[in-house]
């Protein structure tokens, strides 16, 4: 399944660059109906609740996808109630997670929110039904006004490349270490990635900033 709880920087920095430079208008994030990473997750959230012993680790890519999105099963299951069936906690964790996925897109990400607050961009919600090939169209996220007070402006896993790439003091100087090729290489994509969609997240230089520069000289992580 594609969601933001993995692919969380290239989706949103995607959707950052369709609605910024290609001027879309309408995200709509699609679920579908028997998705079976959705009921996967839930089978798995179900299990672990009823062994009550330590939580098993992931032991493969698979396994550590279905467990990531327990949090969806676990709010499906909570909102359904004791006497639901896996099945019905399954379907209805495919409605909760357009709400997840749409909440992290608001939550993450200063253009989207932006647009949407601006009335230039509306984020909605569907399910895909593949019995009938009609599809339920759910709206707006109920908590919607409620996200766009955020001031986060990057998904959480791209958080330690930005610390990283900045440096000690905010700046890279001569006081960081050296960074191997590859990792600087990673770096720059993402660097010109946040530029590319207007996502930048680098602020204004600080006087300590200029300090360190003086004292330590540049120490670029590429040139």
């Amino acid at each position: 399944g594609n969601t933001c709880t993995h692919a969380e920087g290239s989706m949103v920095g995607s959707l950052e660059f369709c609605t910024g430079k290609l001027g879309s208008r309408l995200i709509l994030v699609l679920g579908h109906t028997k998705c079976g990473a959705i009921y996967g997750a839930t089978k798995t959230f179900l299990d672990a609740q009823q062994a009550q012993g330590e939580p098993k680790k992931a032991g493969s890519a698979l396994e550590g996808l279905l467990k990531d999105l327990g949090t969806v099963a676990q709010q499906a299951a909570e909102e359904k109630g004791p006497g639901a069936s896996s099945d019905e906690v399954a379907a209805h964790a495919v409605k909760v997670n357009v709400f997840h996925s749409m909440n992290f897109l608001l939550k993450f990400s200063d253009s989207i929110r932006e647009a949407v607050k601006s009335g230039q961009l509306q984020l909605q919600g569907g399910i895909y039904h593949l019995d009938t090939g009609k599809v339920e169209f759910l709206g707006k996220s109920p908590v919607q006004s409620e996200l766009l007070s955020s001031t986060s402006s990057i998904p959480p896993s791209m958080t330690s490349m930005v610390k990283e790439s900045r440096g000690l003091h905010g700046v890279r100087t001569a006081a960081d270490e050296r960074v191997p090729s590859d990792a600087a290489l990673k770096m720059l994509k993402a660097g010109n990635q946040r530029f590319a969609t207007g996502a930048v997240t680098a602020g204004t230089t600080s006087s300590e900033m200029r300090k360190a520069l003086v004292k330590y000289n540049q120490a670029p992580h590429s040139a």
